[in-house]
């Protein structure tokens, strides 16, 4: 019996030991060193070796920026005045710096918003005036918002030449691109256009604007304008949106030929109801428009439990007058009244009324029969004239000249920065920014979040109290597994028991059974052998 029940000590640990393992394969791997995620130390970059910046060359482009030396002089910010004159209208401060969140590349600075919950405006003028007109137009940069962001802009403005004064909200645009978040996230592309009979500038909205990323990594926006009158959208170097300038847009461009004749007016005897009543109908004899809808139905019947002359309502026989109750001072005291508890256990009590049914004399108000109008003639429109101020653009790719870009926004959140800024006309060759220089830096941006990720701590060891009370858990469990067993055979059979068998029990059964015979076996041999041995 001694080696039964330590041969069942030693069962119990080995199934522990396999469920302990079981559990260990099932959560991951308990040694930090072998999580690829696992953190490099509280390093700078958190272990990551960070690329270091270097300038990219472009050549033949409107404008490259990617804020380096230099740079500063060439960006101004707005010193424009509210109305009144004596306020800034752009108080928000801008500085040329690293960002300080999920640095990708060592050195790398970017065109950053400072403050929160203020307005900002920048601009830098190029060059040469950048006329889209004759190859199309190509702007190209990077945002990233390193406090993400809740409500702001982050869309750069490409500005009307002659670019003069101050920048601020009233300055004239050729294109407004890049996302924004305030309310409903949205992609703007508007593009201004002159209408050549008024000599005015519209904006024109993208109808079904893309929603952009809003994380902290750095994401790449590009606007392609075709000479055919096609555009395309692309965020991280995927195109998003492909559409039609001529189509696409809100209002459309080019205006209607013909328009309704805003001085023509429907004639006093125009009739345009189809259906009227009709004149010679007359109201039936019969017809009686004050009979009521609902009357009290004559064939219901008083239950018989209904108790008319028991109120609704009684004093609570169970509250007794206060003995400090003085009527004098106090008032004549009644009990509170509470629903008489005789009703609940009848069909009603006090009088008894019948129930309304529908009056089967109603007809109600009486209105005469529609036939058709005699003098109908249809719907009216006004006349249609030729649009005085129609004119037809099939050439909108043909924008205004650019002198400058510029950045000019309110946002609630600071950090937005914006770098490697492209203006030109070459698809290709900010395709290859877009490979050289955006994704490397994106590349490292999620290899450092990546480190950044809190790790899970590693478990802790189980004590030897722990362990213990593990292993007397398992133990019971065990052994109540078995006697569950053996009870199954007992009451429903061998086979039955079998059928059921999901926790282990009959393997440990079968294990415990046979190492029993086993050991007994070895224990006759040894008895026979030294029998032999020693005789007598």
């Amino acid at each position: 019996m001694v080696q039964k029940q330590g041969f069942l000590v030693l069962l119990a640990l080995a199934l522990h030991a396999s469920h302990s393992q079981a559990d260990v394969a099932a959560s991951g791997s308990d040694d930090p060193a072998a999580s690829p995620s696992s953190s490099n130390g509280d390093t700078p970059g958190h272990g990551i070796a960070l690329p270091a910046f270097q300038p990219y060359p472009v050549a033949g482009a409107a404008l490259w920026e990617q804020f380096t030396e230099g740079s500063k002089q060439r960006w101004k910010a707005s010193l424009a005045k509210k109305q009144d004159g004596e306020e800034a209208r752009y108080d928000g401060e801008w500085e040329i710096e690293e960002v300080s969140e999920l640095t990708g590349i060592k050195g790398d600075a970017a065109l950053v918003v400072k403050n929160d919950a203020r307005h900002h405006a920048i601009s830098t003028t190029l060059e040469h005036t950048f006329d889209p007109a004759s190859d199309g137009l190509v702007l190209q940069y990077e945002v990233k918002f390193q406090k993400s962001l809740e409500c702001g802009g982050a869309y750069v403005k490409l500005l009307k030449a002659p670019f003069i004064g101050e920048f601020s909200d009233a300055t004239p645009y050729t294109v407004m691109f890049g996302p924004d978040k305030c309310g409903n996230s949205k992609v703007h592309f508007i593009y201004n256009h002159h209408n050549p009979i008024s000599g005015s500038y519209t904006e024109h909205h993208l109808n079904k604007p893309l929603r952009p990323p809003v994380d902290k990594l750095s994401h790449l926006y590009t606007l392609v304008i075709h000479t055919n009158n096609t555009f395309s959208i692309s965020i991280d170097g995927s195109n998003a949106h492909t559409g039609s300038m001529l189509e696409d847009f809100d209002p459309p461009v080019n205006p209607p030929k013909d328009i309704d004749d805003p001085n023509d007016e429907k004639p006093v005897d125009w009739e345009d109801e189809e259906k009227i009543p009709d004149p010679e109908a007359k109201r039936p004899d019969d017809w009686d428009e004050d009979a009521p809808l609902m009357v009290p139905d004559q064939d219901a019947v008083m239950p018989e439990d209904w108790l008319i002359d028991e109120p609704l309502l009684v004093p609570d026989p169970n509250i007794e007058k206060p003995s400090d109750w003085d009527d004098d001072e106090d008032g004549e005291w009644t009990a509170p009244i509470i629903p008489n508890p005789r009703c609940a256990e009848v069909a009603g009590c006090g009088p008894w009324e019948r129930p309304l049914a529908r009056n089967p004399d109603y007809k109600g108000k009486w209105y005469a029969p529609l036939i058709d109008n005699p003098r109908y003639k249809g719907e009216w429109k006004p006349r249609r004239i030729s649009n005085p101020g129609y004119f037809e653009d099939l050439e909108l790719y043909r924008l205004s000249p650019i002198d400058a870009v510029g950045f000019e926004l309110w946002t609630m959140q600071s950090g937005i920065s914006f770098n490697n800024i492209y203006l030109g006309s070459s698809e290709s060759v900010a395709a290859q920014i877009s490979e050289d220089v955006w994704k490397p830096k994106h590349d490292s941006e999620l290899a450092v979040g990546e480190a950044q990720r809190p790790k899970p701590p590693p478990p802790s060891k189980p004590s030897f109290m722990d362990m213990a009370r593990l292993f007397r858990l398992r133990l019971e469990e065990i052994g109540g597994n078995i006697l569950d067993f053996y009870r199954t055979i007992i009451e429903r059979g061998i086979l039955e028991a079998l059928r059921e068998e999901k926790s282990g029990a009959f393997a440990a059964v079968m294990a415990v059974g046979g190492i029993t015979w086993l050991v007994w076996n070895m224990a006759v041999i040894l008895r026979f052998i030294s029998g032999l041995l020693f005789p007598g």
